[in-house]
């Protein structure tokens, strides 16, 4: 983090605030990223990640291993891994796809950058139900 960003205050009653306020956290990063990446001020992203951290050690994902890496990207000063990593976290969250998918826990980005596809196939196929009424 650098010397003069500095995390606000966050008290534990924010932590219960529920998930709007998670998702308004991780949306905060990533704007934070996109701007560093445009060649903007790191310091706001370290602010906003150290924001988001505060309460993120007590949720089970992205869990202990992925926040490590996204602050080992920011002190590498890799602005792109940071954006993408915190993207894809984010992009987890909302759909809930790390319940279903152990990929959204690794640190290795093997998607596309688009969401998985959650549906069963069969929503997708051209079979159709036949509906037998009984009399």
């Amino acid at each position: 983090m650098s010397k003069d960003a500095k995390p606000a205050q966050k008290r534990i009653d924010q932590f219960l605030t529920g998930p709007g306020g998670r998702a308004d956290d991780w949306r905060d990063l990533i704007e934070a990223a996109k701007a560093w990446v445009r060649g903007g001020d790191r310091a706001n992203y370290d602010v906003a990640l150290a924001d988001l951290s505060v309460t993120e050690e007590f949720h089970g994902y992205p869990g202990l291993q992925l926040m490590a890496a996204l602050r080992e990207a920011a002190l590498a000063g890799d602005a792109a891994t940071s954006l993408a990593l915190a993207t894809r976290i984010a992009q987890a969250l909302t759909t809930r796809s790390f319940r279903q998918h152990a990929g959204d826990w690794s640190l290795k980005d093997d998607g596309n950058g688009e969401a998985p596809d959650l549906l069963s196939p069969v929503f997708g196929s051209k079979r159709r139900a036949v509906l037998i009424s009984k009399p």
